[in-house]
Order: structure tokens, then sequence, then C-alpha cells
């Protein structure tokens, strides 16, 4: 990154030289000097957008490297706890799972708000998603499997994005 401002550094001040050169100088050129300075002009400016836009993406490249990882303490223990609960789900042992699956409102209600502020507009299908699963487990419910394979993939499909997976 610090390459890529060195060079953008560069190349806005030698853009503004040439096109204040060429304002200067363009009066008692040629038609052929002028389009060649116009040209020149123009592929100073463009290498200057690429450069802005390199900078760019590297930023929000970085912000989403960031966010991730400021995440993954809280998101990876219930990615686990939902991966373990699908597994007993799709293994048919429904027990089993709904046991796992008990926990998940307690983890949540630590791992949620964590998450809220760093989720963006992601945040309401999560928190739609986690509500399913916790009235879908919690208070003694016996979910069929079904429901149960529905409420852990429903909370596993958003969390896996947020986290880029």
């Amino acid at each position: 990154m610090t390459r890529a401002l060195q060079v953008g550094g560069r190349l806005l001040p030698a853009g503004l030289a040439l096109a204040l050169a060429a304002g200067l100088g363009l009066t008692g050129c040629s038609p052929s000097t002028k389009e060649a300075v116009q040209q020149t002009g123009e592929a100073v400016g463009q290498a200057t957008k690429e450069g802005a836009g390199a900078m760019g993406e590297a930023a929000k490249t970085a912000a989403t490297t960031a966010g991730q990882a400021a995440l993954a303490p809280a998101v990876g223990p219930v990615l686990d706890l939902l991966k373990k609960g699908e597994a007993e789900v799709k293994a048919g042992n429904l027990a089993a799972a709904v046991t796992t699956m008990g926990g998940f409102q307690s983890m949540w209600e630590k791992a949620g708000p964590v998450i809220q502020p760093l989720a963006g507009d992601k945040w309401p299908a999560i928190d739609t998603a986690a509500k399913a699963a916790i009235s879908t487990f919690g208070g003694g419910a016996k979910p069929d499997a079904t429901a149960a394979g529905s409420a852990i993939t429903g909370l596993m499909g958003p969390l896996s994005a947020l986290m880029g997976k």
C-alpha cells in the first residue's frame, strides 16, 4: 500500500504540472502539438484515476479483512456450535442436536452484541435467523428434523457470508 501511495502521490503533481504547461503553451502551437498535449493530459488523468481506484480497493480490502478479524472470535464459536448441531441432525441424532443447540441462546446473548455493529446491513437477516434458532431450540422445544435443520442452516448461511466463507 505504501508503494501505491508513493506512485499516486507522484502522478497527481505531475499531471497538474503537465496540464498547466499545456494550457500556457497551447496558444502558439500547431494542431498536432495541441492534440499530443491533450492526449498526454488524458493519459495522465486516466493513470491518476486508476491509481486512486487501486488505493480505494486496497483500503476496502484492508477494512474487510480487519472487520472479519474482529468478528472471528465472536462468530467462530457460534458457527462451530451450528456445524455440530447440523452434523447431529444429518446423522439422525435429533436429541443430541437439541442438546447441543440448547446452549445457543446463552452463546448468542454474548456474541450478538459483538456481531451487530460489525455486520452492517447484514444484521437484520442474521438477527432474524438467530431468533428463529432460539425459538426452534429454546424452552424445551422438540423440533422435528426439518425444522431443526432449517433453523441451523438459516443462521449458518448469513454468518458464513459475513465471514466471507
